[in-house]
């Protein structure tokens, strides 16, 4: 039986790094094959110059750097591109989406408006706080464990709807805890 699949956007990985929470982001995407795409690993390393514990993003034997040089891919990198903004900042989150449409997976981006666009075209989408939610419904993190982490990435200017005070008002809210 194969993994499920999931392509992360540098978002994501920047916080958990910066956090020394990589750890649990493995834990949390165990069972799944996770890849990044070569823009996003670029942004890493670039960001890696003022903060350096996002060399430790590279170096993760359960991430895989994935590349693809389809006519299909290029041409839905673009359209996300310009859709997205068309800016440098845009790249990642438009080559992740690209990927994860082309390869029928899920992306794993924070980025609202990146998230509405893709769900628009029926890309299967996740995030960092449906991430914690569906570990806690495993029982695979506590409550209070995902609490910790959100302030943490918050800590490390993580820009989330919630703070650990009010995540489980808000996923609940969210109906994100339901079984």
């Amino acid at each position: 039986m194969s993994s499920e699949r999931l392509v992360i956007d540098s978002s994501p990985l920047n916080y958990f790094a910066r956090s020394n929470q990589l750890p649990v982001l493995e834990k949390l995407l165990s069972g799944r094959s996770c890849l990044i795409t070569k823009a996003v690993e670029e942004e890493l390393l670039v960001g890696a110059s003022k903060h350096p514990k996002l060399y430790q993003v590279s170096i993760q034997p359960w991430i895989t750097v994935a590349e693809e040089f389809t006519r299909d891919f290029y041409a839905l990198l673009t359209m996300y591109h310009l859709r997205l903004g068309g800016g440098r900042r845009d790249i990642g989150e438009s080559m992740t989406l690209a990927y994860a449409e082309v390869h029928g997976i899920t992306a794993m981006i924070d980025d609202r408006s990146a998230r509405k666009y893709g769900k628009s075209r029926g890309v299967k989408m996740t995030g960092t706080l449906e991430l914690l939610c569906q570990n806690i419904r495993k029982s695979a993190i506590s409550t209070e464990e995902a609490c910790e982490v959100i302030d943490l990435l918050a800590e490390h200017e993580a820009f989330l709807p919630c703070d650990g005070d009010t995540f489980i008002a808000w996923a609940q809210a969210e109906g994100l805890l339901d079984p």
